[in-house]
């Protein structure tokens, strides 16, 4: 019981950082708007993780071994 409590309280603790880490970014990035801009002032932006070139071709591995795995069954 203690160690999921322990869990969840630096789970809570590390979202904390998260959010005041980009807090803190964004304080310190420069906006300056474009008045030619016409579309959405607040985007939704999509946060995505980019791989390395030896990560791809491990990941691509992975799924070819996976697929040949479902071809066979």
């Amino acid at each position: 019981m203690k160690y999921i409590l322990f869990l969840i309280v630096m789970s809570v603790t590390l979202l904390g950082c998260e959010q005041q880490a980009d807090n803190s970014m964004k304080d310190k990035i420069n906006f300056v708007p474009n008045e030619e801009y016409v579309g959405d002032p607040s985007p939704e932006v999509n946060k995505e993780v980019k791989l390395t070139d030896e990560e791809k071709a491990d990941f691509e591995k992975l799924q070819k071994e996976i697929q040949a795995e479902k071809e066979a069954e």
